[in-house]
């Protein structure tokens, strides 16, 4: 979480530099009066504010917090019960899951080595929307763990997820016209027999993930994070948490980590 508010905190004093910088400039060389184009001005002007402002409120959060300590072991995804979805400011879509003090244990982020990760500046193209996007799951030394694409072809999204040989795990297809209101899709096996069927409780989004014998393999409740008082998820309000049934393998672990990526990138 440190690595993300400094991130933020860089981000936030560069766009309010920036638009004190043309809020100047707009003053003395196209301000032609308050009843003319005065709001322009004013909604410059209190864009520049609030951006510097949220930039030094992030530095405090920032150094407040103690440098965090990253482990040197190998990512076992067969211990992982959770999944704390934090995004990172950049320019392309990251995104950081995160543990319960806020140590990040593995990143998300687009294939590097292909013409559509650059596409994914543009918010339209970060779910595949015509031209498939592949995203690589990377352990916290960089290292690739599993990866997975992501089409829209207008009808339906399909997320395919792969081994690091390329070999087809699983696959998710949402169609668009039945998951207009809420979530919902049909995560196939690598063979295409159906494996689980996945629809969310309601408009908001909670979700439960059962298996064959009832049992709770993935649940997501919208607005409701365990760790909310925890001094490295304070300063934020936006958390995204998904816990994970004990019985289940890695294989699916990974399947949901790829799910909702998706849903919840909205």
């Amino acid at each position: 979480m440190k690595e993300i508010y400094r991130k933020t905190t860089i981000v936030s004093f560069i766009s309010g530099i920036g638009a004190t910088i043309f809020w100047v400039i707009f003053y003395f060389y196209g301000y032609e009066g308050f009843t003319v184009n005065g709001d322009t001005l004013v909604e410059i002007g209190l864009f520049a504010l609030i951006t510097i402002g949220t930039g030094f409120y992030f530095k405090s959060a920032y150094e407040k917090l103690n440098d965090e300590t990253i482990s040197d072991s190998v990512l076992n995804l067969e211990d992982l019960r959770e999944l704390n979805f934090q995004r990172v400011p950049s320019l392309l879509p990251k995104m950081y899951n995160v543990d319960s003090n806020g140590n990040p244990i593995f990143t998300i982020e687009p294939a590097k080595g292909r013409l559509a990760r650059w596409l994914t500046v543009f918010t339209l193209f970060e779910k595949g929307f015509i031209i498939p996007v592949n995203y690589d799951i990377l352990d916290r030394s960089g290292q690739r763990i599993a990866s997975f694409t992501i089409r829209d072809n207008i009808k339906r999204y399909e997320l395919s997820l792969r081994k690091l040989d390329g070999t087809l795990m699983n696959t998710y297809i949402q169609h668009l016209s039945k998951s207009a209101l809420k979530n919902r899709g049909v995560l196939y096996h690598a063979d295409g027999s159906t494996w689980r069927e996945i629809e969310a409780k309601s408009m908001a989004g909670d979700i439960d993930v059962k298996d064959e014998g009832g049992r709770m393999t993935a649940s997501y409740r919208f607005g409701i994070f365990p760790y909310a008082m925890n001094p490295a998820f304070v300063s934020t309000a936006h958390h995204e948490h998904v816990r994970f049934g004990a019985q289940i393998s890695m294989d699916e672990k990974l399947a949901y980590t790829m799910i909702f990526f998706l849903w919840l990138k909205e």
